[in-house]
Formats: structure tokens, sequence, C-alpha cells
């Protein structure tokens, strides 16, 4: 031992010799203890490969050291990304976080900050955050079936209602996965098991909640394989006839990555006067045809504007983050159409706790932008999951995007009685549509009318 505690502290084996310099056992133990009290304080435990996560809520500290005492160099927002290298022991916090209370030793090792390195910001090469303080970013990614009688189901074990059989090529977004109940199958010739399951949030261009009623579906995780391109016919749900056009309205179309490559020359020379496309989703999707589209549609004379998929949670500051992502995604401007909030899923919150939330990101988006965003709902989403409520048309909120396809009556049904008496804005009236330039189905869309001013952001 005190061979030991002579390596670790200079002087100490001195302290036997004549003349040498002294110190007593007591400051030598003390010394010893704060050395180990160090190195334990940065122990390493199994490496990370550099992995996107995020803040889950407001309030994040990031710290010189893992411990909560030293020096704070900045606290984040929930929602902002940040790199992670590894995971070390620290000293130990306890903190609340989006409404739980949790407690640990646990610290993320920190190199970058919403894509600007920890050096740059701050001269340092790391910083620490406690790790129950963050979440893990999931990347949507774009999948199809591997083969024929993919079964989705309402919870990842086989003994969950199924919702759908898919057949072989069916494109999904698969959003996570999950463990759950095992499973056996055969999928293209191949004998298959497993554990784990895809979490599913789309099916052919559509989301899960329209379709099924619910969040998420699960299917194995081998019965998939990456989406080949999306922009390749072959890989495009078949057509359905779309009904003819009313006059008086002005005809347009709301697109995504799932459109793949548009040909917007031709889009325009067929009539259509707007398109509404998709920038962002949660805290950190950005759909990747956005930026293309959105230059395209402009320079071919269409008025643009871009929509958010809603992903509503209850963690502290969610709505906030989601509305930022989308400010800082979509960059609107001057001369394109008001900012869409699209809302098909519930997050499995109460009807107060989600009406909370899109008050939130309204108002958020407000704040940011001066703008009085539009709002994307179907009769059957509003009536469940917002309780009907009138307050949003009765303080503002006047842009109803009506999904309603194909109506019996041949007008769309209205939620909030006709919102606030108001009437819809714009109107999806089918998910089948047919536009040249544009392989596959497409949403189509109407304008009430042919003066874009009262939609258009200042």
């Amino acid at each position: 031992m005190s061979v030991l505690i002579a390596r670790l502290v200079p002087g100490f084996a001195g302290s036997a010799r004549p003349g040498g310099r002294s110190l007593s056992l007591a400051a030598a133990g003390l010394a010893l203890l704060m050395v180990l009290s160090a190195a334990t304080a940065v122990a390493p435990t199994p490496a990370l490969a550099a992995s996107t996560i995020a803040a889950r809520c407001d309030g994040v500290s990031l710290r010189a050291r893992p411990s909560s005492t030293s020096r704070l160099y900045r606290t984040l927002k929930a929602g902002t990304k940040v790199v992670a290298v590894a995971k070390v022991s620290g000293s130990r916090w306890s903190v609340r976080c989006g409404g739980v209370s949790s407690s640990g030793s646990s610290w993320y090792r920190l190199t970058s900050i919403n894509g600007r390195s920890v050096k740059s910001l701050y001269g340092v090469s790391y910083v620490y955050g406690a790790a129950a303080l963050f979440k893990s970013v999931i990347t949507p990614v774009a999948l199809e079936t591997a083969c024929s009688g993919v079964s989705l189901r309402t919870a990842a074990k086989t003994s969950a209602t199924r919702k759908v059989r898919l057949a072989a090529g069916t494109l999904v977004t698969g959003y996570g996965t999950v463990t759950g109940g095992a499973w056996s199958t055969t999928c293209a010739g191949k004998a298959l098991s497993g554990t784990s399951w895809r979490r599913i949030t789309h099916v052919n261009g559509k989301s899960v909640k329209t379709l099924y009623g619910v969040s998420y579906l699960y299917a194995a995780k081998g019965l998939f394989r990456a989406a080949p391109d999306a922009s390749s016919p072959e890989t495009k749900p078949t057509p359905t006839p779309a009904p003819t056009p009313d006059t008086g309205y002005t005809e347009g179309i709301d697109i995504s990555h799932w459109q793949g490559t548009i040909d917007w020359t031709k889009v325009a020379a067929a009539g259509k006067r707007f398109a509404f496309m998709k920038a962002s989703e949660d805290i950190d999707y950005i759909d990747p045809t956005y930026t293309t589209n959105r230059a395209k549609a402009k320079a071919n004379g269409l008025y643009v504007g871009a929509y958010h998929f809603a992903r509503p949670s209850n963690a502290t500051g969610d709505a906030v983050a989601e509305a930022d992502h989308f400010v800082d995604t979509a960059m609107p401007v001057s001369g394109e159409l008001l900012p869409v909030l699209d809302l098909e899923d519930d997050g499995a919150l109460s009807v107060a706790a989600l009406q909370t939330w899109v008050r939130d990101f309204l108002g958020r988006l407000y704040v940011r932008t001066g703008l009085r965003a539009a709002i994307y709902v179907s009769p059957g989403f509003w009536s469940k999951y917002m309780g009907n409520t009138g307050w949003f048309a009765a303080n503002g909120y006047t842009t109803l995007w009506i999904a309603h396809w194909e109506p019996a009556a041949g007008v769309p049904t209205l939620p909030a009685s006709n919102w606030g008496g108001l009437g819809w804005t714009f109107w999806q009236y089918t998910s089948g549509g047919t536009v040249p330039g544009i392989s596959g189905r497409v949403d189509l869309d109407r304008y009430r009318s042919g003066d874009f001013t009262p939609v258009l952001i200042p």
C-alpha cells in the first residue's frame, strides 16, 4: 500500500528519509482518496459509437466535468441535439425532467451541440451532461415488405390484434425498433425468427393514425428491407381515380418524399396553382425533398407552403421544440402560404393535454414568426382527440385545411361548429389523385378562392 501511495502521491516515500519532505499519513491518505475519486469520476463504462441524442426537457446542464459542481457552460432547450461519444461514471446527480424524477451517476461525454463542435464553442474537447436528461433521436426510415402476408399488429407480440396484412413491396415508414414477443416465420423463402419488431408510422405514405386509428403498428423486423429509390415508378402505389374537380375552386396538391422526384413544369402545366410540402416531423426529422421541391415549385409559378407532421408528447417543452424545429427547417418567407400544423397523431395524450400541446406549438410558432398557422386535420380526429373545441377558430386560427376524402354529400364535414362559422379554407378531397409530372398517387386539394392574398405570409 505504501508503494502505491508513493507512486500516486510524490514525496510520500521520501517522508521516511532524514531531511526528506514530510507528509503525514493522514494527509497521504486524503491525497490518495482524492486521486482515486478523480480517477473514478471519469472512469469510462462501455464505449459508445458517436450517436445523436436530444435533450428531454428545458434546462439541461452541460458541465466541464462529469460532476454537478463543475463549471456550467450552458443549459439546453428541450429537443436540442448533441453528439455523445461515451458514457462515463461521475458524481451522483438527482434531477426532474419531463415530469419524471431520476438519479444516478452516469454522464454522457459530448462533442457537438446542434451541429457545432464543443471545441469551437467553448475551447474544450468535451462537455458532460447527466445521462437521464437525454433521449435517443430516432430517424424515420423508408422500408418495404420483403414478402406477402406481413402482419401489422397493435403491439409487439404475435397475440396482438392484427390490423392489416401487407402485400410484398408495400412501402412503410419505420420509426425505430422495440423488443417484444418472440416470432418465427418464413419470408421470401427464408426461415426467420427473433424478438425485434419494427414500429410503423405510415403505410404507402398515409399515417397509421389516419388509416387505423392508432399511433403505431408493429411488425416482425426481419420482414422488411430498405425501400428502393422513392422516385422509381415501380415503388409507387397503384393510383386510384380521383373525383372530377368542381368549378369555382383553385386546384393544388400536397406532397412529401413519398412522391419522389417531381417534374414541376408538368405540374404547373396541369393547372395546379399551389403546393403544400412536408418540411419536418417531430423534433428532428427533415423531409429530404423539401428544399428541392420548394425551389422548383416556386420557379414554376406555384404558391408554396410548408407543413409540420406533429408527434405530440408529454415531455416538458416538446411542443416548443417541435415548433422551433419546424421554423428552423421550413424558414417561411413573405409571399409563401401560411405554415401548417399537420395534426394526425394524438401521442396518446388526453384531450386536455393535446389541446394544450397544440396551443403551445402554435403559440411558439407565433412568437417566432408573428403568424397564425393553418391547421390540417380530419373532422373525426378533431372531434375525438381535440374534443371538438372551438377555441382555435375563435382565437385567430381561422385557416382550416380539412382532410375529408370523397365525402358522400360532395362537401366536407367540418368540426367545431363549421370552424366557428368560418368554413374551410383548404380541402384535401382525395388521396388518390393523379397529376402529370408525379408518378403514382398524390393528394389533391382545393383552395376556396382565387385570391391568395388572405393566406399568404405578408
